[in-house]
């Protein structure tokens, strides 16, 4: 048990109050007193002792009689004080101190256990509370979506690390400001669920919202959390174009063989047949026609076999400069401008990501030779960047731009007439196989292209990097 001592504002409260208490708490302790204090009295006086000794001993019996009650009202007055001040501190959230002298059995010592029994069932609630509050601020850290909650005048209240990356600002920059100011007053008002399109993460997706209500501290706010769709509807996507291509290819290639074969047979019939010089060339055209169609359905359905067939990326730790370099070096049509870059190791799969990027320059490529005009030297350019652990690749181009942003991921769509559709395919799902993501626009000051890749927590940490690639970045980089 800790000893109780008065508090500051007790003791000021009690010298601005009238004692009230004290004094009819004394007045009682005396008055109870009074009877034997006259019978004592008058007893006295009647004895035969000398005037002064009657004085003297009338002087104790009364100071005895006010320094008992004084020391009753004293005792029992700290007593109610010890408890005022547990109490006290109980309100204001410190649930270290005891009342003292608790003991059963009489009426102050069942008050201050009880009292003690609130202050202890209290702190373990606190601690409960402590505890969930730090879950709670836990499992909104963790979380992969979006949290916001918002008191009933629309300010932002409670948001996660997730949602400040939404909202592209700091946390203390957003915390109570209303949701028009935030510019998503849209998402407090609608169904307790519904699909979203808008743009988040600096690109434009699809979101769950999903809206409900909570307490807290006994007033109400309103909980929003939004979780990304595009993902997961990508994924059901692509599994259904995955079987899709699985059964084509299986029908087609059925039935190729066998036109294959009769083409061949046909052209070994007619080259050894006397016929007609027009209808032996009409012939010959048409089985070259119907070879090279072949032939080019084979190489269609090669191409969307291997995009349903991308094995999960092997990651290991590669140079970052030296594989953009090489990746740059095999576009034989038009010279590819590296832009310098930090030095940086990256774990990925460095045969994937060449891939990747091999496809990005090449459709770059493409649409600079289709662009009028002189062509420039850094009419393709590749550079990057890292943000800590991430890393960001950006393809710049000078060519026609896009015109059909909405069909650039749908498979079997192309604008070229040799293409298959499937490049842009397989690398966004390269890139997404390594949790980044792959955004395409048209760049704002020129013509041409904006290609970003992102890819998280890829880049090595420093002191792995090797020495030899970080001098060599500063010798070109003074």
């Amino acid at each position: 048990m800790l000893p109780i001592l008065p508090a500051k504002k007790s003791v000021e409260r009690r010298h601005q109050l009238p004692l009230r208490f004290e004094g009819h708490l004394l007045f009682i302790v005396c008055f109870a007193g009074l009877p034997a204090v006259i019978l004592s009295l008058v007893l006295l006086w009647r004895t035969g002792y000398s005037l002064d000794h009657k004085i003297e001993l009338s002087f104790l019996v009364v100071a005895i009689w006010s320094g008992l009650g004084l020391s009753a009202r004293a005792y029992v007055v700290h007593s109610l004080q010890v408890l005022s001040n547990v109490i006290s501190a109980v309100r204001d959230e410190d649930f270290s101190f005891r009342a003292t002298q608790a003991h059963p059995g009489d009426a102050l010592g069942e008050l201050a256990l009880e009292i003690n029994g609130v202050s202890r069932a209290l702190a373990e609630e606190r601690l409960s509370a402590i505890d969930t509050s730090n879950l709670l601020r836990k499992v909104m850290a963790e979380a992969g979506t979006v949290i916001f909650a918002f008191s009933l005048d629309d300010r932002l209240k409670i948001v996660n690390h997730v949602g400040t990356r939404f909202l592209g600002q700091r946390e203390e920059a957003v915390l109570n400001r209303t949701a028009a100011e935030l510019g998503i007053a849209d998402l407090l008002e609608g169904p307790p669920t519904e699909v979203v399109s808008r743009a988040g993460f600096g690109t434009n997706k699809r979101w769950i919202v999903r809206r409900g209500n909570f307490r807290q501290r006994g007033e109400p706010q309103r909980l929003i959390i939004l979780s990304e769709a595009s993902e997961a509807l990508r994924a059901e996507e692509r599994l259904a174009w995955q079987k899709l291509i699985r059964v084509l290819s299986h029908e087609i290639n059925n039935s190729l063989a066998p036109i294959r074969s009769i083409a061949h047979t046909l052209g070994r019939i007619s080259g050894n047949a006397e016929l007609p010089m027009p209808l032996s060339q009409h012939l010959a055209h048409g089985l070259e026609v119907i070879r090279d169609r072949a032939d080019f359905l084979n190489r269609f359905l090669q191409s969307y076999t291997r995009l349903a067939k991308m094995p999960v990326p092997a990651r290991r730790k590669v140079a970052l400069e030296q594989l953009i370099s090489r990746v740059a070096s095999l576009e034989s049509r038009l010279s590819v401008n590296v832009a310098p870059g930090p030095p940086v190791h990256i774990n990925v799969d460095p045969d994937q990501l060449e891939q990747a990027l091999i496809n990005l320059i090449k459709n770059a490529a493409d649409s600079v030779l289709l662009s009028p005009g002189h062509v420039s030297p850094t009419a393709i350019t590749i550079e990057w960047n890292v943000h800590a652990s991430d890393l960001e690749i950006r393809v710049l181009d000078e060519g026609i731009g896009l015109t059909d942003t909405e069909n650039l991921f749908i498979p079997f769509y192309t604008t070229k007439q040799t293409g298959t559709g499937v490049g842009l395919l397989i690398t966004r799902q390269i890139i997404e196989a390594h949790q980044g993501t792959l955004l395409l626009r048209n760049r704002e000051n020129t013509i041409g292209c904006h290609v970003e890749v992102r890819l998280p927590k890829c880049v090595a940490p420093r002191d792995e990097w090797t020495s030899s690639t970080e001098s060599a970045y500063r010798a070109s980089n003074p």
